[in-house]
């Protein structure tokens, strides 16, 4: 028996899941189909042994900011309602030889300037100057958006013009191109403004300065929140509010196709039903794909993949990570750790564009160096997590899934190990005593990504944010596809993370109800 409804979502991350859920609150049948065990991809939660590890989330941007894109959804779903977000008090703190005692970058404008000021005296008028750029930057795509009112708009037009040259000067370029025009070989400062790279990418030559302006900014500008209690409370609300709305869920299914009609819309999904066995179809005029273009295309009638993927030809992935979580006997803080987020920055580390040669690092066994860690201690927030009396600690790096090929079962655990040990070793040696207190790890690695999200080459933040050195400028958000109906909900439309991938999710389930209204 075929199945009919408005629109099937293929995968349950956060784009998905946005989509899905904004669909449904309009009025239309969701089916939402996941292949994995829970909903959530990236966005999830789970048990190692009596530990809760949080797959993903260190932090997001505050939604309640006017040019943050989960402000829409938030409002339109009601989630304010639903999901509480703890504050994270500073950014980070960031520990290197090059910069000596730890500098910590606090959020707000007024504040990030004094501390850098304090620190970096000579860059005085250049620390000014850069964040007059980043607030110019912000505010230019805050007038532009849709979140206030016409009265604002004219009250606040004289400043336009300046704020609108502050993006254009720079559209092309890198972020390693403003900082160098900023600081010069200053890199000690550049690294103070930009320790955490690989939230977004892990080579600052080749990283859009939009997006750091857009990213980093949001979070220097407005500060960042945890969602209370885990990401995994986000993602099954936004599933909860499919069902509410009529809608069906659905875990352990595969997609092995999408089929497209002879005027060259998407007709109906084929899938896979662990749970009840055997093949089902699906009817829907609607669906949203969150997944890499990579991955929708196999499902594709073999006539129509060419079309379809040669939007995506081109386009560079973005990184992807290793992530380990260790469960603690004590409080970190007893340990000596005093910040939310702390980036430890290692001695090779001789300039910002050297993070770029951290993903090599995890292609060996460990040896002599390590890569640039940021270690996040969930205990210095009220992050809700904490079970067991383990104490909950992650760790990320970049990471490729070309570092661990060609390794059979048994070398790739040793190396894994390998890399577990090290690590808890650097956390042991910054702050004495971690290892002993260490009584429970896990450890993912870029495979394990990929594993888990189907994406390739383990890819976490969808396609990479390069700078557009040629040809037409086009938006960097681009959900709809060359097949009617079929529609890119994931970070691959355009961002990644959290506010990225529910963006491309919103902006996907908002195109559809326009199309359909068009077609009226």
């Amino acid at each position: 028996m075929t199945e009919q409804f408005d629109a099937i979502v293929i995968g349950s991350g956060l784009g998905g899941l946005t989509a899905g859920a904004m669909y449904a609150r309009a009025g239309k049948r969701v089916l939402l189909l996941e292949r994995n065990a829970g909903f959530g991809g990236a966005a999830s939660t789970y048990r190692h042994g009596a530990m809760t590890v949080e797959a993903s989330l260190h932090e997001t941007a505050d939604p309640r900011r006017t040019i943050d894109p989960k402000g829409a959804v938030f409002e339109a779903l009601d989630l304010y309602d639903e999901i509480e977000l703890a504050p994270v008090p500073d950014f980070h703190e960031i520990r290197g030889p090059m910069l000596g005692e730890p500098f910590v970058l606090p959020h707000g404008f007024a504040a990030i300037e004094a501390a850098l000021i304090a620190r970096f005296p000579h860059q005085k008028k250049n620390a000014k100057r850069f964040l007059r750029h980043v607030r110019r930057s912000l505010r230019a795509l805050d007038f532009v958006g849709g979140g206030h009112s016409a009265l604002w708009r004219i009250a606040n037009a004289a400043d336009f013009p300046l704020e609108l040259w502050a993006v254009m000067r720079d559209f092309r370029s890198s972020l390693s191109d403003v900082l160098q025009r900023h600081f010069g070989d200053d890199e000690a400062i550049k690294i103070a403004l930009a320790a955490n790279l690989p939230y977004f990418a892990d080579d600052p030559d080749e990283f859009w300065w939009l997006g750091y302006a857009i990213a980093q900014g949001g979070f220097l500008q407005g500060g960042g929140n945890y969602i209370k209690g885990g990401s995994q409370r986000l993602s099954d609300r936004l599933a909860e509010i499919i069902r509410e709305e009529n809608g069906v869920t659905k875990t352990r299914c595969t997609v092995y196709g999408v089929d497209v009609d002879p005027d060259g819309a998407v007709s109906q999904v084929r899938y896979e039903d662990s749970e009840s066995g055997g093949s089902k179809t699906a009817e829907a005029a609607v669906v949203f794909a969150n997944a890499a273009p990579h991955v929708v295309a196999e499902m594709l009638p073999e006539e129509s993949r060419e079309g379809f993927a040669e939007s995506y030809r081109d386009k560079p992935l973005s990184i992807s990570l290793l992530s380990a979580t260790f469960g603690l006997s004590r409080p970190p803080a007893e340990l000596g750790v005093t910040h939310y987020s702390t980036v430890l920055v290692p001695e090779w580390v001789r300039a910002l564009s050297d993070y770029k040669k951290s993903v090599e690092i995890l292609a060996e066994a460990p040896g002599d160096k390590m890569p640039v860690l940021t270690v996040v201690d969930y205990n210095q927030i009220d992050s809700d997590i904490r079970e067991d009396g383990l104490y909950a600690v992650n760790v990320v790096c970049v990471d490729s899934t070309e570092n661990w090929e060609g390794l059979d079962a048994g070398a790739y655990e040793a190396r894994r190990e390998a890399w577990r040990a090290a690590i808890l070793a650097r956390l042991d040696q910054e702050w004495p005593g971690f290892e002993a207190a260490a009584l429970s790890s896990t450890v993912a690695t870029a495979r394990s990504m990929q594993r888990h999200l189907n994406t390739p080459g383990g890819a976490i933040y969808g396609f990479a944010l390069r700078p557009p050195r040629s040809g037409p400028i086009r938006p960097p958000r681009q959900v709809e596809t060359n097949i009617d109906g079929l529609w890119l909900a994931s970070a691959f439309g355009g961002g990644g993370g959290f506010t990225g991938s529910m963006a491309c999710g919103a902006a996907a389930a908002r195109g559809a109800l326009a199309q359909e209204a068009d077609k009226r």
